[in-house]
């Protein structure tokens, strides 16, 4: 099943990179959303209510940029090693970070999605810290 997962989280970034975030089909209509460790910290449970909290915590940048780089499968998880850039909305400050993910799925479907800025809390949380 993992395998599987995999494809489906890789389906969300290519999409994420064209600009599309609709995607709500790749989501359960339930999914726990959480900014556990950014600086926007954040959280939600719902389709509409994660789409919100993602909204205004990207509200603070004027360009930001999320690229996969490496994919680790986990049983039912997915850590994505990501690194983001991005610059502060009214400061234009530049920042520049490696950061990871952890999507949780079960039936097909994207149940949790949890943003870690310390990647090794990420790991830690899917059980390979």
């Amino acid at each position: 099943m993992s395998r599987e997962n995999v494809d489906l989280v890789r389906r969300v970034y290519d999409e994420w990179a064209r600009g599309d975030f609709s995607g709500g089909e790749f989501y359960d209509p339930e999914v726990e959303f959480e900014m556990v460790d950014w600086p926007e910290a954040g959280s939600s449970r719902g389709l509409e209510a994660m789409r919100d909290t993602w909204r205004a915590a990207l509200g603070a940048w004027d360009e930001f940029r999320a690229e996969p780089r490496d994919v680790i499968e986990v049983g039912e998880q997915v850590v994505v090693h990501t690194h983001v850039t991005g610059r502060g909305k009214g400061s234009g400050v530049e920042v520049s970070a490696d950061t990871a993910t952890v999507w949780t799925v079960k039936s097909g479907r994207v149940v949790r999605l949890a943003l870690y800025w310390d990647s090794a809390r990420a790991l830690e949380a899917a059980g390979r810290g």
